[in-house]
Parts: structure tokens; C-alpha cells; sequence
């Protein structure tokens, strides 16, 4: 099959660029038969997988507590971060409704420390899971199907080369399939462009749903997330992250210390002198 895709020979005349002794000359039925073919499929069948997941993605339990939580600590982050466009007296109000003595939201009803063992004999939520198995199901069937397509009928062709050259460190990645001593790292088999196109087939859909629905897609579609069996909130052990005790705790000493500069302080004196400046020039 290689010595069939492939052509030997020197440039074709068209070509300004002197012949190279020994240069593997694509064919150019190889881009319309296995290239694009193989572009095409992975992606289409990405796309599909990426709604399939959407239809069929159940409802998560959300924990009213953790979300007011992770809310309250966003907003200490926002004030610390956005402080010096707020006035003296703004600074003040905000910084006494959440570390008052006494009062504050921080200090008056922190959150209570999680146990690990209550959370992991609790087990994690089991719609999540079920979720979880049906992406990773998914994911498996589908990508098995393309990967055995792809063996079977473009097994030994070289797509493309890449236009800077490569050590022979690369050559077994780039040329997965292609078992030819000789041949120089940068040409690319069929098996390794189906790799690249089914890993940054995600990144190419998300794009275009971003023009079609002027949102941001999931990360749940994403090949590289299904492969480590990973969702938003999930994936990990029951009862992990942070504790918010500890977290509010932080939050507390942070705002306490933080030395707050108006930025628009003397706006109208620097305005001022600005003015004066030019007029006098």
C-alpha cells in the first residue's frame, strides 16, 4: 500500500524550487481519499457525539449550601481584586458587611467543617456517576469504531509533511503505522493525523457553536475530558476540595490586611495640571 501512495521522482516542472535527491513526493489522490475523508468523519462523528451528550445529560443534585458558599467567596475575591476603583467610603461599607467584628458575614456564620469520613460513606451522587458511564461509553464505542476504520482501509499511508523539520524523537509518534527506517520524521501517517484531528476536533466544534449560539460549550464533549472520565463536579473523590471553613477563614485575613488605594484619588488635581499643561504650551 505505501509503495502504491507514494510517487518517486523528481519536482514537477511547474515548481521554481531545484529537485531533491531522494524527496518523497505525495500523491494527490492521498488528500482526497485519506486526508480529507479522515478529517471529515472524525469530525462529523465528534459533532454528533458532542450532541448526543447534550440530549442525554441528565440534571446534577446541586447543594444549595456549597453554591451560597462558593458565591460568598467569589464575591470577597471580586472586592480584593476591584478595590482600588471603589471609593474610600464604598471600600468600608463592603469590607464591614463581610469582616465586622461580630457582624460580618465571614465571621458571624462560617460554615462548618466537612468530615472526610460522613462525606466518603456517603458515597458521591449516583446520577453523576451514571452520567460519567454513559460519556465514557460513548466515547469508547465510537472512537474504537473510527480507529478501526481507520486501520483497516488507510493502514500505511502518509498524508502530509510538516513544513519545519523534526528529530528522529517524533518519528514514532508521526509515523505510527509506517514502519520505514529511512524515512524522514517530518511525514505524517494516516493513524497519527487521525489522532490530531479526533484531539482538536473538540476545539474546531466549539468554535463554531460559539458563532451559532453565542455560548460557550461544555467541557463534557471534550475527547481528552471523556478519556479520563472527568465532568464538572465530579471526578474525584466524595468529600474532597477545599474546606470553606478554612476558605472563609482566608477570605477574613485577606480583606483585613489589604491596604486600599482609590485610584481615582486626585482625578481632578491630576486633570487639572493636565490642562494647565497643555494651555500653557
Amino acid at each position: 500500500i505505501l509503495a502504491q501512495a507514494l510517487r518517486l521522482g523528481p519536482a514537477p516542472a511547474r515548481s521554481r524550487a531545484p529537485p531533491v535527491a531522494g524527496m518523497i513526493l505525495l500523491d494527490p489522490k492521498i488528500r482526497d481519499y485519506v486526508l480529507l475523508p479522515i478529517f471529515l468523519v472524525v469530525t462529523l462523528v465528534s459533532a454528533m457525539r458532542s450532541n448526543l451528550t447534550t440530549i442525554f445529560k441528565s440534571d446534577t443534585k446541586v447543594d444549595l449550601k456549597d453554591v451560597k458558599t462558593n458565591n460568598m467567596l467569589s464575591r470577597c475575591r471580586s472586592l480584593r481584586q476591584n478595590a482600588h476603583i471603589l471609593s474610600e467610603k464604598s471600600f468600608r461599607c463592603r469590607k464591614a458587611y463581610f469582616v465586622k467584628k461580630n457582624e460580618g458575614v465571614l465571621v458571624k456564620s462560617p460554615p462548618k467543617a466537612k468530615d472526610p469520613m460522613e462525606a466518603l460513606g456517603s458515597g458521591g451522587d449516583p446520577m453523576m456517576m451514571m452520567g460519567m458511564m454513559k460519556n465514557q461509553m460513548m466515547f469508547i464505542v465510537s472512537q474504537g469504531v473510527l480507529a478501526y476504520w481507520v486501520s483497516h482501509f488507510f493502514s500505511g499511508f502518509l498524508v502530509a509533511k510538516t513544513p519545519f523539520p523534526l528529530t528522529f524523537q517524533f518519528k514514532s509518534m508521526m509515523q505510527r503505522g509506517v514502519e520505514v527506517q529511512a524515512l524522514e520524521p517530518g511525514y505524517v501517517s494516516s493513524m497519527c493525523w487521525f489522532m490530531f484531528v479526533m484531539m482538536s476536533s473538540y476545539s474546531l466544534i466549539s468554535l463554531v457553536q460559539s458563532f451559532i449560539n453565542k455560548t460557550d460549550a461544555s467541557e463534557e464533549e471534550n475527547p481528552m475530558m471523556a478519556m479520563m472520565g472527568a465532568m464538572p463536579g465530579g471526578g474525584g473523590m466524595p468529600g474532597g476540595g477545599p474546606d470553606p471553613a478554612k476558605a472563609y477563614k482566608t477570605e477574613q485575613e485577606s480583606l483585613e490586611v489589604i491596604q486600599h488605594e482609590f485610584l481615582l484619588e486626585h482625578a481632578e488635581t491630576e486633570l487639572w495640571r493636565k490642562w494647565r499643561a497643555e494651555r500653557s504650551s
